[in-house]
């Protein structure tokens, strides 16, 4: 008898408990609007994989949620990490897909009344590792067929935040391949040095008839396996990076892309041509031409190795530039270097063998004259044809470019300092369509050639006609500075990029 009262007194002091219990339990529940990564966490380029789809002209950017997706969620507080027993499940899924909601609850053992970081991951199993929480690589989305794959992702929020904006876990590198030669071609990764341990996962090709060829799920402690386009094919690589390391920031330094012609090593090239490392969270695309012998990158520079090519920026005036600077064979050569208004290189630029100074004399300019205390008054503000480097050079369909084509290209396109192949220049990328130049700190000639690779000069077909007619307007810029325009003594010698204006 005093075993079933004290049984019911037990009971009975649970139910009396029990809405404090629900109170507890509901206080520890925290609800999220979840948001998947935005385009600018990307690229507006084709390429990107979320959740991506192979179709013909590249790969579908379509970032969203869908039903089934988890969330694995971990608590971190006073140094010690708890994960709940089970994943979250997303409801509420926007139309668009784009955000979702979902609920956490915290663990008893988190005191509620302290700061605590809520850590929740995505597309990938992660586990507790002593106070790490650590990412393992699995990237398969249950119940779904290849391709259909989620990218890893995470985000981390404070106590009081309830905005849960996903970031990617992985970074992941998209090589759009066109091979317009009669050899095929190989690619292996190779050099990576990071953080932690990485892996290539899924490294493969879609190729023009949508065919897909090379999956791959590789260790990327030693070179790949090597994934081939053949002769006049086309193909996208498509590789992704993930770490097995705490869920933080990690980047890997030099990467590099091995290319591969009849088992021998034709070419290496910086895989992301202009950046140094690959961060976590970024997305990195590298167009290439492959015409037998060399790569060239059509998303910045060259379709082929027959150069000039005629690069259309987009610009407001129309004005389509070289690829390359006169004298030169590929956007990364520096060239030929010509004084102002003359039409050859020379073994030395001095005022005693400029064309326009007579006897060396640069108050006595012989044509090009706006000022009669320099010299013969003509009047003649820009280079004619039969003076121009391009012009004489490279034929009627090419000019020295004017001090406005000059602003207007600086003006229009994002430009940066950056070395391609080895060589230091400037980058101008346009602000319209994306494509870019290349122009190369090719130095300039003074006893030999000095500053290769630190200092670039590039002529216009202008002088200074309104005060001193003996200077010419060039572009200029260093490693250590910025680009600007000033006046240049026209018997030095300078670079030539020249600007395409049609048949005469």
């Amino acid at each position: 008898m005093k075993k079933i009262l004290f049984s019911l007194i037990a009971l009975l002091a649970c139910v009396a408990l029990l809405p404090s219990c629900e109170e507890d339990f509901e206080k520890r529940q925290v609800t999220f609007t979840a948001t998947m990564p935005s385009d600018d966490l990307s690229s507006s380029r084709l390429g990107c994989i979320i959740n991506g789809v192979p179709a013909a002209d590249g790969f579908n950017l379509n970032a969203q949620w869908k039903d089934g997706d988890k969330i694995q969620v971990f608590v971190c507080q006073d140094g010690k990490v708890f994960q709940l027993e089970s994943p979250a499940i997303i409801y509420n899924i926007s139309s668009d897909g784009k955000t979702c909601s979902f609920m956490v609850t915290l663990p008893k053992s988190v005191n509620r009344d302290k700061d605590y970081e809520i850590i929740g991951v995505t597309g990938v199993e992660a586990q507790i590792d002593v106070s790490n929480v650590v990412a393992l690589c699995t990237m398969k989305r249950v119940g779904t067929e290849r391709f259909n794959e989620m990218l890893p992702m995470w985000f981390m929020a404070k106590k009081g935040s309830t905005q849960a904006k996903f970031r990617h876990l992985c970074t992941y590198e998209v090589l759009n391949v066109n091979n317009v030669s009669d050899a095929s071609i190989t690619f292996k990764h190779s050099g990576f040095k990071a953080l932690s341990r990485w892996y290539i996962y899924s490294a493969s090709i879609l190729l023009s008839d949508g065919s897909i060829v090379g999956e791959q799920d590789v260790k990327n402690d030693a070179e790949s396996d090597e994934i081939t386009i053949p002769a006049r094919g086309t193909g996208t690589i498509v590789s992704w990076y993930i770490p097995i390391t705490i869920v933080a920031d990690v980047t890997i330094d030099n990467a590099k892309l091995k290319a591969v012609v009849n088992g021998k090593d034709a070419t290496t090239v910086d895989a992301m041509i202009s950046y140094k490392t690959q961060a976590r969270g970024n997305a990195y695309y590298m167009e290439v031409n492959w015409d037998g012998s060399n790569l060239y990158f059509s998303n910045e520079f060259c379709p082929d190795g027959n150069h000039p090519h005629i690069i259309d920026l987009g610009l407001p005036s129309g004005t389509k530039w070289a690829c390359c600077n006169v004298g030169a064979n590929i956007p990364t050569e520096c060239g030929n270097y010509f004084a102002w208004g003359e039409t050859a290189p020379k073994s030395s630029y001095t005022k005693y063998n400029y064309k326009w100074f007579l006897a060396g004399d640069d108050h006595n300019i012989t044509k090009y004259c706006c000022n009669s205390n320099f010299g013969t008054v003509d009047n003649r503000t820009e280079l004619e044809p039969e003076d121009d480097a391009a012009y004489v050079n490279w034929g009627p369909e090419w000019r020295t470019p004017s001090l406005s084509q000059l602003y207007e290209l600086k003006n229009n396109c994002t430009t940066k300092w950056t070395s391609v192949n080895g060589m230091g220049g400037f980058l101008f990328k346009s602000n319209t369509n994306g494509k870019a130049i290349f122009l190369p700190a090719a130095g300039y000639p003074y006893n030999g050639v000095q500053d290769v690779g630190s200092d670039g000069r590039y002529l216009s077909c202008m002088y200074d006609y309104d005060v001193r007619p003996d200077l010419g307007y060039i572009l200029a810029f260093q490693s250590q500075g910025g680009l600007t325009g000033y006046y240049y003594s026209r018997h030095f010698g300078a670079s030539v990029r020249a600007v395409y204006v049609g048949q005469e």
